[in-house]
């Protein structure tokens, strides 16, 4: 008699498709990522910010409410303060379908770019969790032995990188539009807002899609974990410190960092330096507060960008990252 049952039974378990074997590589990722000991603060500030937004538009729209808290805050102002308080209410009342989409736009753009930044500086130490730990232990070699393809395996860990974005990024952001817009005197600001929704999404997926590719290229470049997370730091400081100089030598220098091209994006989707204009023919007297001194030269930063050059620095990016992830995940 046989010490094993060599009959075929039918398995009586639970069946998971593709996505379940996907959802458990990007599920433990994440969990990792966010059981790291200053990453909970990092996450409450990022919701914090889109909380902030909120209050802010909250603060706009009591503009209309003649008996506000608001609008006697205002009255005590000084003159010229007073006199913007007075002519944005006006905007916002006579012209809600371009003043409202204009004021959240130019709202908007701001949250995206602090919070894009502080999802860059919170996603370096989450890089060691996607590739590199798995590189150093030879973990590849055991998914490969499962019923786990390179696709699955890739796509779990792309999902770990996005995910973590959107909970740091997309969703702050997002949750601060709807509720400023619920808290707002009039439920038709939800009509009015919309392009500035549509502007939070086209910005924001596509750069956290781009941010997620280039962190699993930057993840698989080394086995060290310490290496993986320098280097990413070090690309973004690294960006940030050419553009002054790359503004007297060669502009095309500041392509080379992605921060750069990432607020080349922002400024493109939400088109800051329109929407201001719009604001400075509807009021008057904000377009000789922002033409004063240092003023005038930031809000020619803000002028909408060439896109071209943009879009070749970040396909170029990309390519490169998954060359190097095509290169490093494989079985030996």
């Amino acid at each position: 008699m046989p010490l094993h049952d060599i009959n075929y039974k039918h398995w009586q378990g639970e069946h998971l498709s593709v996505w379940g074997r996907r959802w458990v590589i990007a599920r433990n990722g994440l969990v990792a990522s966010l059981q790291m000991r200053f990453m909970t603060n990092v996450v409450i500030l990022c919701w914090g910010l889109g909380l902030a937004s909120a209050m802010f538009l909250f603060l706009i729209g009591q503009l209309l409410v003649a008996d506000s808290v608001v609008v006697k805050w205002a009255s005590t102002f000084n003159p010229n303060l007073q006199m913007f308080a007075t002519l944005l209410t006006a905007w916002l009342h006579d012209n809600p379908d371009i003043s409202v989409g204009t004021t959240q736009n130019v709202v908007f753009y701001f949250v995206c770019i602090w919070l894009m930044r502080i999802s860059i500086f919170a996603l370096g130490p989450v890089i060691p969790h996607l590739i590199t730990r798995d590189l150093a232990c030879n973990a590849i070699i055991i998914y490969s032995s499962k019923a786990v393809t390179r696709g699955d395996y890739l796509f779990g860990k792309f999902a770990t990188a996005f995910g973590f974005l959107a909970l740091t990024w997309l969703g702050p952001v997002c949750a601060g539009w709807f509720l400023g817009n619920l808290l707002a005197p009039d439920w038709r600001f939800f009509w009015h807002a919309r392009g500035a929704l549509g502007n939070i999404l086209i910005c924001g997926l596509s750069s956290m899609t781009f941010l997620s590719v280039l962190a699993l290229g930057v993840s698989a470049l080394s086995t060290k974990e310490k290496a993986t997370t320098a280097i990413w730091f070090g690309w973004w400081i690294l960006g940030a410190a050419l553009m002054p100089i790359a503004l007297r030598s060669a502009p095309w220098m500041r392509h080379l960092g992605f921060g750069f091209n990432l607020n080349q994006i922002a400024l493109h989707t939400f088109r800051v330096g329109e929407k201001i204009t719009d604001a400075m023919n509807a009021i008057p007297i904000l377009g000789q507060m922002l033409q004063e001194g240092r003023r005038a030269n930031a809000l020619r930063a803000f002028a909408t960008p060439q896109i071209g050059g943009t879009l070749f620095a970040l396909l170029l990016m990309v390519g490169l990252a998954i060359w190097v992830v095509n290169k490093r995940v494989k079985p030996e």
